[in-house]
């Protein structure tokens, strides 16, 4: 970026800057366009605090809304500290600041979701006022929940008028802000540190000078600090080696009440009324005066500002342990109202285990976890179990600082401390869930085969020690042989072990549960057959009247059932049904599995624009939760909507991500499903010998499926591709054996009467017919208007042109709705030389819409208000005004009222 010129308050002399005009230029633009973030970085020194001086100066007088907040950190522990402290300056922020302050009185814990959706909706109605910069300084100190928030917003401030610019130590941006533009500060020229020194008033001999540039390596903090020092006289071989020392030398020469107070401020956030508590006030700015006078901090708001963090760096350092654990406990007398500030503290003045002092943090750490600042709460539970007197109570907090990171996203540290708790306990409950949990833990990070041996090994404590979490941790085994694949038998004599228990217990002792458990284990013994008293049960079986959790389970158990047994319509009303029970209890974090579950069975179903609508809000609660398992199973199935619509480019690109983040052999679900995307991506390219390389893989050698469930539902498409890449032999193999396994299901029947038709040559019509005369095929129109094309071809081939026309003019009016514009060009191509003179219709309107713009159009012309639309489908009211905004013209429409002539019907 160099050469980029700026001027007025955005130029670097306006603030005392030295060399930064280029960062200056770079930042101003970035902050004008894309995605409206920054993140400055830097060592310490290197004039970070001052570059974002100069764009909160130059933006408000450029007329933005300036929100400054600076991070210390004494703040990385308390809970929404920063958010709070950026809300409590800023206009119109009560109803947010109710959502982060500390209440021992709200009913339920704030959601993710919903609290980082407001903060965004709130940003965006200030920007609609004025343009908005938040300027986040010393980012690195930043409370992880407070930047949780501030990094979900900041990926989504494209097209409004909000920015955010923060500032960081080191290379790269806090994991928080990555993908965030990165504005690196580059060192100081020879040239501009002498610059910089001769402006400060810093005149240094030839012999010291060079020495001093040396030794700074461009910091302008320590050209500045390493200069005064050895400006004072001191001879060029005693100028410290580093500012940190310099900073320390200053605080050892100040008076001991006076280092007394400073380490006070050091170790806490710094306010005068709160330093006044432990310090008579009329003493405190007596105490404090020298280092006013010495300019190493300052009084402004009430508040004692360091003039450098690596100068309450030093005050901390150079204190010995007994004088810092002193300070401490003062603190946590001074912070007596305040439950988190105080537990903390007083942990941090205590060394040996004190239930006292262990239960605080326990109370503190529930106060967290209602406020919905999941790191912070674990931290909390962890140093509470440190500081636990008796093994009941610390296994029992270490096991809910494992519940707590599980919440929170951090699934290593939960696998590890879960591990480890597991090998150190003496109590078979607490060994058992800890295996659970470390299982659980060891899943959601794509380490598939772990968590399965770890299931396996825990099982058995289970079955006498706690049934209900044994059933529970069955159907986990079950899901992973699901996502990993393999044999089955193991889940098969875990199934028989706990059914035979389940019959040892009295009828009113029976966990309500286990019916729907059973019903999705067998399921996976059984993948392709279709038992009648699990379809009864699907079918039949009511909602549970119980607590919240044991309805949704129950509901989402029986829905998975249901589409393995070939029942999409039972499927989506079950999931449909325990997701309106989370919103109405609102518990989002629990959504995500679901919802990428039931947009598998929409995949299926056809209904690709509800798919791309709940993989956003997958992804959306997943970043909000750090879930990133959950994102990839989202990418999977985004990139398969791209992949059927023709977007080869955006499938391609969603797929690797997906290869990116899972290990090979440890997620055969999602590697075959990629397979399967990117044979749709060869073929919409007329790339027939790709897509059979892609294809092929989902059947071994020998006929047999790589993956149980999903290779016999690709049945269909796998045939096609073999028949056009005159692979016959591979297709018979695979035919051979699916005959003997595939069950009555409707989609089965569909797949196989494809792949026999495909087969069979002239003898081909009766299997054609049994695939396009499935009556139950329509509820897969993807595959039927396959099977139409394949029987309109197979007769236009055979000269019987009338009958020919009937089915592939079917099969493009079915792939015209679904928008999978490669095959309806497929189809319109056997038309055309089946003699209809038809020619590439134009999209529709409709059609150019995005998945997300026909949802939103959907639900106003239903008459939805845009708050009600925001709330259904966790979005902003903005970013639905801003949906409707840019649908109106590509309908033709100006007015909500004319969106019902619009909207075509749902078929």
């Amino acid at each position: 970026m160099t050469g980029i010129s700026v001027g007025g308050l955005w130029a670097g002399e306006s603030g005392g800057l030295v060399g930064r005009d280029d960062t200056l230029a770079r930042l101003r633009d970035l902050l004008d366009s894309g995605s409206r973030t920054a993140v400055v970085t830097g060592i310490p020194g290197a004039g970070k605090t001052s570059v974002l001086s100069v764009v909160a100066r130059a933006g408000g007088a450029d007329g933005r809304l300036v929100l400054p907040v600076t991070c210390h950190d004494s703040d990385r522990d308390v809970a929404f500290g920063v958010l709070v402290d950026l809300l409590m300056r800023a206009p119109r922020a009560e109803a947010l600041l109710e959502l982060v302050v500390p209440s021992t009185t709200r009913p339920a814990p704030v959601d993710a979701l919903r609290l980082r959706l407001e903060m965004l909706a709130w940003l965006e109605r200030l920007g609609e006022e004025q343009p908005v910069v938040v300027v986040l300084d010393d980012a690195q100190w930043c409370d992880d929940s407070s930047l949780s928030v501030l990094g979900f917003v900041s990926r989504r401030l494209a097209g409004s008028q909000v920015s955010i610019v923060a500032a960081a130590r080191g290379d790269a941006a806090p994991a928080a802000l990555s993908g965030s533009p990165v504005v690196a500060l580059p060192a100081l020229s020879e040239r501009d540190a002498a610059i910089l020194l001769r402006r400060s008033g810093i005149d240094l001999d030839v012999l010291t000078l060079p020495r001093v540039l040396d030794r700074a390596g461009g910091n302008p903090l320590a050209l500045l600090e390493l200069g005064r020092v050895a400006a004072e006289g001191e001879p060029h071989e005693t100028v410290p080696s580093s500012v940190e020392k310099a900073f320390g030398a200053q605080v050892a020469a100040l008076p001991a009440a006076t280092r007394t107070v400073l380490l006070l401020a050091a170790a806490c956030e710094a306010e005068l009324p709160v330093l006044g508590r432990v310090v008579p006030p009329e003493q405190l700015l007596v105490d404090l005066a020298p280092a006013e006078t010495a300019g190493l901090v300052t009084v402004v708001d009430r508040v004692v500002r360091f003039r450098h963090p690596l100068v309450r760096s030093a005050v901390y350092s150079t204190a010995s342990a007994a004088d810092r654990l002193a300070a401490h406990e003062l603190l946590a007398v001074a912070y007596e109202g305040d439950l988190e500030r105080y537990a903390w503290h007083r942990a941090e003045a205590t060394v040996v285990p004190e239930e006292e002092v262990a239960a605080a943090l326990a109370a503190a750490a529930d106060l967290a976890t209602r406020r919905g600042a999941s790191s912070e709460a674990a931290r909390l539970m962890v140093r509470s179990s440190e500081l636990s007197e008796g093994s009941v109570e610390r296994e029992g907090r270490l096991l809910q600082a494992v519940h707590i990171h599980l919440g929170a996203g951090h699934f290593d540290w939960a696998a590890e401390v879960g591990i480890q708790l597991r090998a150190e306990t003496d109590d078979p409950v607490v060994e058992a869930t800890a295996a659970n949990l470390a299982a659980y833990a060891l899943a959601q990070t794509e380490r598939f085969g772990a968590a399965r041996r770890m299931l396996v090994e825990v099982l058995d404590q289970l079955r006498d020690a706690d049934p209900d979490l044994g059933w529970a941790s069955l159907t986990t085994l079950a899901v992973l042989f699901y996502r990993v694949g393999g044999d089955s038998s193991e889940v098969a004599r875990w199934l028989e072990v706990y059914e035979q228990a389940t019959e040892q217990l009295p009828p009113d002792q029976v966990p309500p549960l286990i019916p729907a458990a059973r019903a999705w284990v067998r399921m996976q013994v059984e993948p392709t057959s279709r038992p009648p008293d699990l379809l009864e049960l699907v079918r039949s079986a009511p909602v549970l009247d119980g607590p919240p959790e044991l309805t949704t389970s129950n509901e989402v158990l029986l829905g998975a059932a249901a589409w393995l047994l070939d029942e999409p319509a039972v499927a989506i009303e079950r999931f449909e049904r325990s997701l309106a029970m989370m919103r109405q209890t609102d518990r989002p974090g629990e959504m995500t599995q679901t919802l990428a579950t039931l947009a598998l069975v929409q995949f299926a179903v056809g209904d690709y624009d509800t798919v791309e609508q709940s993989c956003r809000l997958v992804i959306d609660i997943a970043e909000a939760r750090n879930q990133p398992t959950a994102i990839t199973n989202a990418y999977d199935l985004l990139a398969r909507v791209a992949a059927v619509r023709g977007d080869v480019d955006r499938a391609r690109d969603l797929c690797e991500r997906v290869l990116l983040e899972i290990p090979v052999g440890e997620a055969l679900a999602l590697e075959v499903g990629i397979r399967v995307t990117m044979s749709w991506v060869r073929l919409a390219e007329r790339d027939v010998q790709g897509a059979w390389h892609e294809i092929r893989w989902i059947f071994d050698e020998d006929g047999q499926p790589r993956h149980p469930h999903i290779s016999y539902r690709e049945l269909g498409h796998y045939a096609a591709i073999a028949a056009r890449a005159d692979a016959t032999d591979e297709l018979a193999r695979v035919v051979a054996v699916a005959e003997k396994r595939l069950g009555d299901g409707a989609s089965y029947r569909l797949h196989l009467a494809r792949a026999r038709a495909l087969l069979a040559g002239e003898d081909a019509e009766p299997w054609h017919l049994a695939a396009v005369r499935e009556p139950s095929a329509g509820q897969w129109p993807f595959d039927l208007a396959n099977a139409q094309l394949e029987y309109g071809a197979w007769l236009r081939r055979r000269y019987r042109q009338a009958e020919a026309r009937l089915h592939l003019q079917a099969a493009v009016d079915t792939f015209a709705r679904l928008g999978t514009r490669a095959w309806e060009e497929f189809a319109r191509a056997e038309l055309r030389a089946a003699g209809v003179a038809t020619e590439v219709v134009e999209p529709s309107a409709w059609a150019d819409l995005t998945g997300q713009e026909r949802q939103i159009v959907r639900m106003a012309a239903d008459g939805m208000t845009n708050p009600e639309i925001a709330a259904a489908l966790y979005l902003s009211p903005r970013t639905v005004s801003t949906h409707l905004y840019n649908a109106f013209p590509k309908l033709g429409v100006t007015s909500r009222a004319q969106l019902r002539d619009v909207v075509p019907e749902v078929t």
